[in-house]
């Protein structure tokens, strides 16, 4: 292409006419500059295909995580219903007058799963396996730990602002704010199961003295400070 256009600007010198000559340079210019063009749109098509190409893989992974966390929540929402109904069990069962107050804010008391804790319902009488079974269960705790690589990774790589799904991109950022702020402190000293495995140890009692003391629930909550730590993991459970 410059080589043909340079033989007719030549031509056209030799010839002296310099007002084709100019017009014909002109167009080379355009020429050249609309190849630029189009090798710039061909570039800018590659690199949109390349970065939605990594979306969408990044979605994939994000996907996989996702799935796992749904099942780690099922399992500890699963846990914790029945720590509530455990420590309400024990408080009916401890003769008090009316059932602690549950802050709004938890919303409905989940039903407590029958497969899981106990493979059974709530005993409407006296049971010492459900009691022995709840006293294990509150002084352990399941810890969520949410997969935030992949959401990081998404962050970090600027891929994540080239997501045009605004409303997915919102309810996956709500999703991750959210779940850092449920399970944030979890492992902290103030977590009311650590403090209640504190109060045990400072009244004398282990952990295993649920399954060997003959009136294992007189015997705990007649403790006030244990009793008050029960009533905060409803709190905390819920």
């Amino acid at each position: 292409m410059i080589g043909f256009f340079r033989k007719i600007r030549k031509k056209l010198a030799d010839d002296n006419k310099p007002l084709k000559y100019m017009r014909y340079a002109i167009g080379e210019i355009v020429l050249v500059v609309i190849g630029i063009l189009i090798a710039l749109q061909i570039n800018n098509w590659n690199e949109e295909n390349t970065i939605q190409d990594n979306i969408t893989s990044q979605l994939g992974a994000l996907i996989s995580d996702l799935k796992r966390d749904k099942f780690a929540h099922d399992d500890v929402r699963g846990f914790h219903a029945f720590r509530v109904h455990a420590v309400l069990y024990l408080i009916q069962q401890y003769g008090q007058a009316k059932d602690p107050v549950l802050f709004a804010e938890a919303g409905e008391l989940p039903p407590m799963d029958q497969e899981g804790n106990f493979r059974g319902p709530v005993p409407e009488t006296y049971d010492q396996q459900f009691v022995i079974r709840s006293f294990s269960w509150l002084l352990r705790y399941i810890h969520m730990t949410p997969r935030i690589n992949t959401m990081d990774e998404f962050k970090n790589t600027g891929l994540l602002a080239h997501f045009k799904n605004k409303d997915l991109k919102t309810s996956i950022l709500d999703y991750y704010d959210r779940t850092s702020f449920a399970y944030d402190g979890d492992e902290r000293d103030t977590n009311p199961t650590e403090m209640l495995k504190k109060a045990f140890t400072a009244k004398g009692f282990a952990y295993t003295d649920a399954a060997v003391l003959e009136h294992p629930v007189e015997t705990f909550l007649s403790q006030p400070e244990i009793k008050a730590i029960l009533i905060n993991i409803i709190d905390e459970s819920t």
